[in-house]
């Protein structure tokens, strides 16, 4: 009983930004053993693994709701079946002020286990303070990538830090630069506990993926070349069925997956056949389709659609390698190591293509824009070879969450789609999401996102 207590008082929930991090005791005690901290991870735990609407990762109805406002999909020939589907991205801004909430709340529990955790001295104890780390990282590197602009330098505006418990402080946004290091110290701790048991999920190379995410969007090419070097060697591509059992899995973490949601049979509840059904009445973009160019010879064709360009693809929250091939040839040739990126594309393709023709130099596509992106990560006109590694990327990520921010990171594209005579026109702004206003109302200087009035 008194565990149970002590958890419930720990994991009790806040609404704003003044409390939001706030734990007052009133003579109750914090956890004190291992064992009691460890159960505030397993909360956070046991929501990824059973497909839990969670921050850290997707369940299928947070991709739907992501990924069909893309440009992946055409949402003006929506049917009656998919009316429940946002036109854009516009229409999910309010409850992207519950994310920027769920988000501290993660950082919350993680500042109780970082600050109070007596002794970390043993491998439990291990496990349960470098989990708190990776958890306190990703929670910031989401916060920068929902609620800041696309990173350009480490002034530009970051969002507040919270290490620690302060019942009067209500502090402001901090720099984008400050934030970073906050999150490259984190990371470095959570490796330096060398987490060893499965169970805790964020293990050494998952750590280093999402370290390696972090340095991709925040454009540090050698440091996430070096880390998506290393997860590729240790998880290799696989090809043909074993890549499509992969795929399409509801429950099992195969292949090269380092981290999913819907880990267990019973989790696939109404939510996840819901939302894979839902989908299917939004039709993929003729554009999208098209970029198969090699359709029946490509593994990912008949994974991702039909005749009807109904989407075919599971939706389903994971990490896997394949991200990381594709971080290895657009980091290279943003550094102008055009040899090495072009090896990485064609590592790709030739997993993915059977009758495979390596891309040279002179073979590359001539297109010049991937989908609505037309501008690189440094708002420089598409390359062949940037857009012919943002098509693979497009191809090989759709229903993973990734698309959305794809276009924020390359230009933020503006476009439309119409709907009952209505026209509903994604924003360049819209692509960082407003702070709660609540927060921005009770906290003297912290500063709104631009375009956002209340």
């Amino acid at each position: 009983m008194r565990k149970i207590c002590m958890l419930a008082l720990v994991v009790l929930l806040f609404s704003s930004c003044d409390n939001y991090l706030e734990v007052k005791t009133y003579g109750k005690a914090i956890p004190k053993t291992s064992e009691e901290f460890a159960s505030i991870l397993h909360k956070h735990l046991n929501s990824i693994d059973n497909g839990e609407d969670h921050v850290l990762i997707e369940n299928a109805s947070a991709l739907v709701a992501i990924e069909s406002i893309t440009d992946n999909f055409n949402a003006t020939l929506t049917q009656p079946g998919g009316s429940t589907l946002q036109m854009y991205i516009g229409g999910q801004l309010s409850n992207k002020q519950t994310r920027y909430q769920k988000l501290y709340e993660v950082i919350r529990d993680a500042n109780i286990i970082i600050n109070n955790l007596p002794s970390v001295q043993s491998a439990e104890e291990k496990n349960v303070m470098g989990t708190a780390y990776t958890m306190r990282a990703i929670a910031y590197f989401f916060l920068l990538r929902d609620f800041c602009e696309p990173f350009a330098d480490d002034t530009q505006l970051g969002v507040p830090i919270v290490v620690d418990f302060d019942m009067e402080e209500r502090p402001i946004r901090a720099s984008y630069g400050a934030v970073k290091s906050l999150i490259e110290s984190d990371f470095d701790k959570a490796l330096s506990y060398d987490i060893s048991d499965e169970i805790y999920r964020y293990t050494e190379d998952v750590i280093k993926a999402y370290y390696a995410k972090y340095y991709f969007w925040t454009k540090q090419w050698q440091k996430a070349i070096d880390l998506s070097a290393e997860i590729v060697d240790r998880h290799p591509l696989v090809k043909g069925l074993e890549y499509a059992s992969m795929i399409q899995s509801q429950n099992n973490k195969e292949a090269n997956v380092l981290l999913r949601s819907y880990l267990f049979s019973f989790s696939t509840s109404a939510e996840f056949i819901n939302s894979q059904a839902v989908i299917k009445n939004r039709p993929l973009s003729k554009d999208f389709v098209e970029a198969f160019t090699e359709k029946g010879n490509d593994v990912r064709y008949a994974i991702t659609t039909n005749s009807k360009r109904v989407n075919q693809k599971l939706f389903v929250g994971k990490v896997r390698s394949a991200e990381f091939v594709l971080v290895l040839a657009e980091a290279n040739a943003h550094l102008g190591n055009t040899e090495e990126a072009l090896k990485w594309l064609n590592i790709l393709r030739q997993n993915r293509i059977t009758n495979f023709q390596p891309y040279t130099l002179a073979t590359l596509p001539t297109e010049t824009s991937s989908g609505n992106i037309k501008v690189d990560v440094n708002g420089k006109p598409l390359t062949p070879l940037i857009t012919a590694i943002l098509n693979e990327r497009r191809k090989e990520l759709h229903g993973e969450g990734d698309r959305f921010y794809e276009l924020k990171r390359n230009g933020r594209p503006e476009f439309w789609v119409a709907n009952n005579g209505l026209k509903y026109t994604t924003k360049k702004y819209m692509y960082t999401f407003p702070l709660p206003r609540r927060d921005v109302e009770l906290t003297p200087g912290l500063i709104q996102n631009e375009g956002y009035e209340f």
